[in-house]
């Protein structure tokens, strides 16, 4: 198993496997969106459009730690580095996502409680609370821990593992993103309509 830690060819693969997933992503987008009604097209390449500039400005800021590690440890410390950037920096972007959705929640309250409009926004509010919130405290809590450890510790403890653990990391980080949209996407209608959900 050391051999495939150490491997420069398992790492750059790594990474490359990223880049990778989040070309399809944008792709992807491309395709939903081609195939929607005219009335959500509008809508739906905004929000693929925000959550591409929120991945854009993610993958800068790990990449900006990952070239600052790169010219003080190598090859290794810099892949940790960006791995656990990414994890802590989807965690602080998912934050700020949350927020956005507890005030849309206040809104959407305040314009209407009727007939089935309260139980779903309700729903939405717990998923909020119970997804996003869970995971993205998990994202930034490892992604942090990681964050520092690799600046401060990882000549001291160069672990040959730690950058396959960061990269199984950036899962916490997906989940976070994933479920602080989807709360968001959720709740926008509400708060715009109060006829939405009656």
């Amino acid at each position: 198993m050391d051999a495939f830690f150490q491997s420069q060819t398992a790492k750059i693969s790594t990474l490359a496997l990223v880049a990778i997933v989040f070309a399809i992503i944008l792709h992807a987008n491309k395709k939903v969106n081609s195939q929607l009604a005219e009335s959500v097209k509008a809508q739906h390449a905004k929000l693929a459009k925000d959550a591409w500039v929120k991945t854009i400005l993610l993958f800068g800021g790990s990449a900006a730690a990952a070239l600052v590690a790169f010219f003080h440890g190598g090859f290794d410390k810099a892949l940790s580095q960006a791995f656990f950037g990414l994890c802590l920096f989807t965690a602080i972007g998912s934050l700020w996502t949350i927020k956005k959705t507890n005030v849309a929640i206040k809104e959407a309250k305040q314009l209407s409680l009727n007939g089935k409009r309260k139980g779903r926004i309700e729903d939405v509010q717990r998923v909020n609370k119970e997804k996003a919130v869970y995971n993205t405290c998990l994202s930034l809590a490892v992604g942090l821990t990681g964050f520092i450890f690799v600046a401060f510790f990882f000549e001291k403890y160069p672990f040959p593992w730690l950058w396959f653990a960061a990269f199984l990391c950036t899962g916490f980080g997906i989940l976070s993103a994933r479920w602080s949209e989807f709360a968001n996407q959720a709740i926008a209608k509400y708060a715009s309509d109060p006829k939405h959900g009656v």
